[in-house]
């Protein structure tokens, strides 16, 4: 018996190493993916860097954090192309991505609110889609709020989507500027984990200063 214990002991201890081990290299490549992002300015560098999590996710395929941030690099992409196809092209991919994460039960407020900047996304490679693409965005990110009315991203969206709404319709600078306001508040709280998401501080605080010059 002593014998059985001491063999199922070095199983768990081996196990523990490895799981250890995969998740130590799992981060170390999204860690590493991640300063390829922040230098990445123009299409052709965000696709490689989509391209990177994307690997990463077929490697690790029960992760939901690569094909997030896959459709988050595709959707910069999208908005960095002076090309319609090629916006749209982009955002097709993105949603194959953020459905992807979806049914991998990623983090749902998080995901809701990509999904959000990827319907404002639509809007710019045809502002025709406006009405349509706006209120589509508008639902999904209330949702976000919903599920965590904490999340700074989603209450930034929802500024921008009222930023861009015509005064006539209830939008605007006086009506989007305490969305900013409230998002800034939470950016400073917002966890601080590794892999959970982090943008928009800096855009934020922008469009507070857009919005003062403008009230």
């Amino acid at each position: 018996m002593k014998n059985y214990a001491r063999l199922f002991t070095m199983f768990l201890v081996v196990l523990s190493t490895t799981v250890m081990a995969q998740r130590s290299t799992f981060e170390t490549a999204m860690q590493e993916t991640f300063v390829l992002l922040d230098s990445a300015k123009h299409e052709a560098e965000l696709s490689v860097v989509a391209a990177r999590f994307e690997r990463i996710g077929l490697a690790e395929s029960n992760r939901w954090e690569p094909f997030y941030y896959q459709a988050f690099t595709l959707i910069l992409a999208s908005y960095s192309s002076k090309d319609s196809k090629a916006k749209d092209d982009c955002l097709d991919k993105a949603q194959v991505c953020i459905d992807k994460a979806f049914e991998l039960k990623g983090e749902r407020s998080e995901l809701l609110t990509l999904q959000g900047w990827l319907y404002q996304g639509r809007i710019s490679v045809s502002p025709s889609r406006g009405m349509t693409y706006s209120a589509k965005a508008g639902e999904v990110l209330k949702q976000a709020l919903e599920v965590n009315p904490e999340n700074p991203r989603a209450h930034y969206l929802m500024g921008m989507n009222v930023y861009h709404t015509p005064k006539m319709f209830g939008g605007g600078s006086v009506k989007a500027l305490p969305y900013f306001e409230t998002a800034a508040k939470l950016f400073k709280i917002q966890r601080s984990l590794n892999l959970l998401p982090k943008w928009g501080l800096h855009s934020n605080e922008r469009m507070i200063e857009v919005c003062k010059k403008e009230s």
